[in-house]
């Protein structure tokens, strides 16, 4: 199945979507406060997917951890079990589309000359099945992953900002506060740990991002602070760092589905792109992904 520009399957693809919302929402409303909190788990783990990938993973496997298609997996060494059921997700498609070139009356190249290569395009997107690491067998699975040093986290938090347009200033005079930020203005207890001062600025550095991002719908402050410690809370998990914690426990559903998937659309971007910054990893995958 592909999804292009065509309305009829644009639209089954976002009423897949809604029915994932939905269900979230049910589940939230019913009292399963570790819904939320699981899928933003997903959203961790899957960073490089989009945000409608991650909501239907975590729809249909809230678990995964490493996802690949059956010929990935074999490439690793690995196969699929026999009966295990596939995770529906959609995968972009690139190609490159022909040109309608005018005739100029010049001789033909030669054949013999190079043709520039054309830049492949995003054509839409095609269902997929994918399945997890613990639905196959086989040869065991290096972990590349490397602990993150918060001192170099840190600095690429602050250079991040600073690419943005945002100013880190230090000052004993916010006491007790440790960070504050308007427009662009980040301020930070001055001597403070890395430990203690990342936590801090992610939280002024996503509130700030978050903020200057358009979007549909005019939102209280109140929801901006649970949508800043959502999308901080995933990059947290993402980096494997012990202050999610202090990032645990928000809401985002406020008996509007609609504004759910709207916040889980910008708790994700915003997550990503300081994940990205950290630890770039992926970026061209996600590059790809988020055009979705």
């Amino acid at each position: 199945m592909l999804i292009s520009n065509n309305n009829s399957k644009t639209n089954s693809t976002w009423e897949l979507t809604r029915a994932s919302v939905h269900g979230l929402a049910q589940a939230i409303e019913a009292g399963n406060d570790q819904v939320l909190s699981s899928y933003l788990g997903v959203m961790a783990r899957f960073h490089t997917y989009s945000a409608r990938n991650a909501l239907l993973i975590a729809t249909q496997r809230p678990t995964a951890s490493w996802l690949e298609g059956v010929r990935s997996w074999n490439e690793l060494g690995r196969f699929v079990r026999p009966g295990e059921k596939g995770i529906f997700i959609l995968a972009p498609t690139l190609g490159t589309q022909p040109g309608n070139h005018a005739k100029t009356g010049k001789p033909k190249a030669s054949r013999k000359q190079n043709k520039p290569q054309a830049e492949p395009q995003l054509l839409g997107f095609r269902g997929v099945y994918v399945f997890d690491r613990e639905q196959t067998g086989g040869e065991p699975l290096a972990e590349s992953a490397k602990p993150v040093v918060l001192s170099d986290a840190l600095g690429k938090l602050t250079a991040l900002a600073q690419l943005r347009g945002m100013t880190v200033e230090y000052s004993q005079a916010i006491g007790p506060n440790k960070g504050t930020s308007y427009r662009g203005r980040i301020r930070l207890l001055a001597n403070m740990e890395p430990a203690e001062e990342f936590p801090v600025l992610l939280r002024e550095v996503v509130s700030q991002i978050l903020y200057s991002t358009p979007r549909p719908t005019f939102v209280t402050r109140a929801i901006h602070q649970q949508e800043t410690q959502a999308a901080a809370f995933v990059v947290c998990e993402a980096l494997a760092l012990e202050c999610k914690t202090e990032f645990s426990g928000c809401q985002l559903y406020y008996g509007d589905s609609r504004l759910l998937a709207e916040s889980l659309q910008l708790v994700h971007k915003t997550a990503a792109l300081v994940i990205h910054a950290i630890r770039p990893e992926g970026s061209a995958k996600f590059a790809q992904e988020v055009q979705q």
